[in-house]
């Protein structure tokens, strides 16, 4: 059984835990890219790739964080960092295009579950 089996096939608890779901993907954001990614740009401010840098170890938090080993969920959750930090830098570190991609992935992930 999974994580998930009392949820599957299981509609009328999905408008319950959808809200759930997509405060967690604003505080995943606010913590990763908001806080997170300038925590570390600003440590390494004296260099000329700090944003790369930030850009890079974020993504690998955040893909070690939702797997907490090196497997391939890590590895894809990563990437999904990765892009998302790059992004957060091209639309000019605003959040919302990020949180609200993120609640979208997440409530696609859940549909799939259920």
């Amino acid at each position: 059984m999974t994580k998930f089996g009392p949820l599957k096939g299981n509609w009328g608890h999905f408008p319950l835990i959808i809200p759930f779901v997509w405060i967690e993907s604003m505080l995943e954001e606010l913590l990763d890219r908001g806080f997170l990614m300038n925590w570390i740009e600003k440590l390494f401010s004296e260099t000329t790739i700090a944003t790369v840098i930030a850009v890079i170890l974020q993504a690998m938090i955040f893909g070690f964080s939702l797997s907490y080993d090196l497997s391939e969920r890590s590895i894809t959750v990563g990437l999904i960092g990765l892009v998302m930090g790059f992004a957060y830098v091209k639309f000019g570190r605003n959040l919302w295009p990020l949180i609200i991609a993120h609640c979208i992935l997440n409530t696609m992930s859940m549909i799939d579950r259920v």
